[in-house]
């Protein structure tokens, strides 16, 4: 394998073991918070859950949809002519700037847009590298900056409506429904370990796409992942679950809505039905902006006056200047390198 791409996916690695030490509290948060499952316990399961979800969905289903959309956000066309050193300068610029941010963000414990810093990073990069015009704006467009506002939006009602459903069902109920929910968690760790999974693995491939597309010419609509990098991708994201993310269930849990079991439940019901839905029709999504949105709307459906709005306002602001941000360092550092390199 060539040189430039065996350094690209050692930080695509690193990349999606940022992703399990960060996005891997979400998928556990809630039932952590509501003591449903013991943290160890929770952890086992959802990291199990990670290495094995990518490789049977992504790998041996073929659903890598998301892997393609990163894997286009730079017009092909922009990749021929260029040099190797080039493309590798490119891919670099995106993964520093990607890392380097995310570096922030867990030095802050505040959730980040993982999604969207690596896809800034891109983008600026690409701008620095190609051009104004090789930038596949439409796909920037509608399944990047749109969904900044609109899963935020989507996810808050779909946790409104489920929240308000659940209770009506549940409303004559005796108090063995808290039981059957507070056990029915664990099943929803499994289905949101895997709505996370799968499509954080994805951005990685998409990456390591790149990387072949930029230096060997592979054509990103044509190839065919092989199971080693789904499978060494689905280890990293586990194991950066297995090492971290414990300061995260106490901001994602807590501090923005105190939910009870069956708050819980409907808040991971919501964000496996929105980050399943975005994993099969190719859109990048924040998991973490997806676990905290269906919370919010879940506190909403209680009452307004329970969410902790300051601090979700935090974390909504975080989520809407990163990716230019992210664009921004991605540019800078790709003009530094190619005024060094090139």
């Amino acid at each position: 394998m060539d040189a430039y791409i065996v350094v690209i996916f050692i930080l695509a690695i690193a990349y999606t073991f940022y992703m399990g030490f960060s996005d891997g509290a979400n998928a556990v948060a809630t039932c952590v918070a509501t003591r449903a499952i013991k943290p160890q316990y929770a952890i086992v399961i959802s990291g199990l859950t990670k290495l094995i979800a990518p490789i049977i969905i992504c790998f041996l289903l073929k659903s890598d949809s998301v892997a393609r959309t990163v894997g286009n956000l730079v017009k092909e066309e922009a990749f021929v002519g260029i040099s190797e050193k080039e493309g590798f300068i490119f891919l670099l610029s995106t993964m520093l700037a990607t890392l380097s941010w995310s570096t922030v963000s867990v030095l802050t414990s505040v959730p980040n847009s993982t999604s969207h810093t690596l896809l800034g990073g891109l983008v600026g990069a690409g701008l620095a590298s190609f051009g104004f015009g090789n930038i596949n704006w439409n796909l920037v467009g509608l399944k990047i900056i749109l969904m900044v506002f609109a899963t935020p939006l989507v996810c808050m009602a779909v946790g409104f409506l489920l929240s308000k459903l659940f209770h009506v069902i549940c409303y004559r109920m005796d108090r063995s429904v808290k039981k059957f929910f507070k056990g029915a968690q664990v099943f929803n760790v499994v289905l949101l370990s895997t709505s996370i999974s799968i499509n954080n693995v994805q951005k990685s491939m998409g990456i390591y796409l790149l990387a072949l597309a930029v230096c060997k010419g592979q054509d990103t609509q044509t190839y065919t992942f092989d199971f080693w990098t789904v499978a060494v991708l689905s280890v990293a994201i586990m194991a950066g679950l297995l090492f971290g993310g414990y300061k995260l269930i106490y901001t994602v849990g807590k501090r923005i809505y105190r939910v009870g079991t069956l708050q819980s439940y409907v808040a991971q019901l919501s964000t496996a039905t929105v980050a399943l839905t975005c994993s099969f029709t190719g859109i990048p999504v924040s998991t973490g902006q997806v676990v905290s949105s269906s919370i919010v709307g879940v506190g909403i459906a209680d009452r307004i006056s329970a969410v902790r709005w300051g601090r979700a306002k935090k974390i909504f602001s975080s989520w809407i200047f990163t990716f230019p941000v992210a664009m921004a360092i991605g540019a800078v550092i790709c003009l530094i390198l190619r005024a060094i390199f090139v």
